[in-house]
């Protein structure tokens, strides 16, 4: 008898702990995550006096970020997003010259959909896509003191992304996720300084946690 109604007990604390993390409510997500970018490749005009293919090497780096969104029906939620990123980079420009201490960083913003998976339960999957509006993108390229800065601004993407929702009390949910969005064929200008890196891609891969607050 203690066992069913103890077992009845947290049946209904479930219950109550899911259904206050869905329907009806606005969200707030601050996020950090752990950024994989794969090496791209580029053409560089006016850079270290010469044209031609433009070496990059990207380290992993890191994001952080926040959203705010609101959860329509059990199903289905819309969020606009802001993050922060960046990996450490190493180039190499057509005439040979090497710029080991570089960074390739964003400034983003994202209007995203999201579906999760009615579990019935504190664990909720979920699916989503999202543009990307880049408010930034710049590569710096830096060694030795000398440093060089290519920026672009205004650029459209998007993002795919997946991820688990577990909610531990009433409006509290922690949140794991994995991403990846794409801004291409990006023309970076020099700030500062002369040059133009054409044609290069912001491609990313994300591995980050949040905790979602819902009111």
């Amino acid at each position: 008898m203690i066992r069913k109604i103890t077992t009845l007990i947290l049946m209904s604390l479930i219950t109550h702990i899911a259904a206050a993390n869905e329907a009806g409510n606005w969200f707030i997500r601050p996020f950090v995550g752990y950024s994989f970018m794969s090496d791209p490749s580029a053409n560089s005009e006016g850079i270290g006096g010469a044209n031609g293919p433009l070496q990059v090497e990207l380290d992993n780096g890191f994001n952080a970020g926040t959203g705010i969104g609101y959860r329509f029906t059990r199903n289905w939620a819309a969020e606009i997003a802001w993050e922060y990123r960046s990996n450490d980079s190493k180039v190499i420009t057509a005439d040979g010259q090497s710029y080991d201490d570089g960074n390739y960083a964003s400034n983003l913003f994202f209007v995203n959909g999201i579906y999760f998976f009615d579990t019935k339960s504190t664990w909720k999957p979920y699916l989503g896509a999202g543009l990307i509006w880049a408010q930034e993108i710049d590569i710096d390229l830096e060694n030795a003191g000398q440093e060089q800065s290519f920026t672009t601004d205004g650029d459209i993407g998007y993002q795919l992304f997946a991820g688990v929702n577990y909610s531990f009390a009433p409006n509290w949910s922690l949140q794991g996720e994995l991403r990846y969005g794409a801004v291409t064929g990006l023309d970076l200008v020099g700030e500062g300084n002369d040059g133009v890196i054409n044609n290069i891609d912001y491609k990313t891969t994300t591995v980050q946690l949040g905790v979602v607050y819902y009111f």
